[in-house]
């Protein structure tokens, strides 16, 4: 049997970053996947048959260390900067033409309203979310409806985070992990923007559009990313200067517990309170 935490201890992993190959124990291709987070690498075999999951600690070198606890921001992004225009792929339809009642379900599920736009991608089965920024799609993300994996694909590659947002705006950004959270802040909370991150770490086009638009920042990840929320929490505060809030969840925002939201909500009164109105553009 092969030593799965030697095999991925091999690999070489650095900070931040996923690979997929072929699993060590079962053997079938392309069904082993690891990531390396925090100096942890957690690795799994998405095999039914299989069933090899696990982490190993590698700790993190000096270069992942202080990329890690200051990260350097040295990257520039012209906000105003010209984006070209996202071509969906041909497979790519409107959702009203989905085959399968695997998207109804999906935005029954999560209340999703008309005016997401949503899209279907047919060939892999999943609810397509277009990705706008002052009023056109630059990209697109999707979300596997039957298991598939990766869960979340972007198809572009071009933008690095999704925002969302309704009614006149208070000013408060809520950082969450997914497409679908970000949807819950603004629907839950009107004038609140929801702003998914989408990747594993802040980059400067993210501080940047935080840094522009709001006017305090609460950091509202997953509960199981304590150490990344406070990570998160310190890098807000440190390239834009806004106060931040990191918020403690007993459950993903989207599941909406009441305790979450209650706190969420007394969190954005509070900063509501100094904050004064603003307008902004959808996306």
């Amino acid at each position: 049997m092969t030593n799965s935490n030697k095999y991925t201890e091999d690999l070489d992993l650095t900070e931040g970053q996923s690979i997929r190959k072929a699993c060590p124990q079962c053997g079938k291709s392309n069904t082993f996947t690891a990531t390396k987070k925090d100096g942890k690498i957690m690795y799994n075999c998405y095999s039914l048959s299989c069933g090899l999951k696990g982490a190993v600690s590698t700790g993190m070198t000096r270069a992942e260390m202080e990329n890690y606890f200051v990260k350097p921001l040295v990257e520039t992004f012209n906000s105003n900067k010209e984006l070209e225009r996202f071509v969906y792929p041909e497979y790519v339809v409107n959702a009203a033409d989905a085959p399968d009642g695997h998207l109804r379900r999906f935005v029954s599920r999560w209340e999703l309203l008309r005016h997401e736009n949503l899209l279907y991608d047919i060939k892999d089965r999943r609810a397509v979310f277009p990705i706008w920024h002052k009023g056109i799609v630059i990209d697109a993300i999707g979300r596997a409806l039957d298991g598939a994996m990766p869960k979340w694909y972007r198809y572009g590659g071009t933008a690095e985070y999704y925002k969302r947002s309704t009614s006149i705006l208070n000013g408060i950004y809520v950082l969450v992990e997914d497409v679908i959270s970000a949807i819950t802040v603004a629907k839950k909370l009107p004038g609140t923007t929801g702003f998914a991150i989408l990747g594993t770490s802040l980059t400067a086009k993210q501080t940047q559009a935080i840094s522009d638009n709001a006017q305090a920042v609460i950091v509202a990840l997953d509960p199981d990313a304590v150490d990344k929320t406070l990570k998160y929490k310190r890098e807000v505060e440190l390239w834009t200067g806004l106060p931040t809030k990191a918020l403690h969840l007993e459950d993903d925002i989207k599941y909406e517990r009441t305790a979450d939201m209650a706190k969420l909500r007394s969190l954005v009164d509070n900063e509501t309170k100094g904050a004064d109105k603003q307008t902004e553009p959808y996306g």
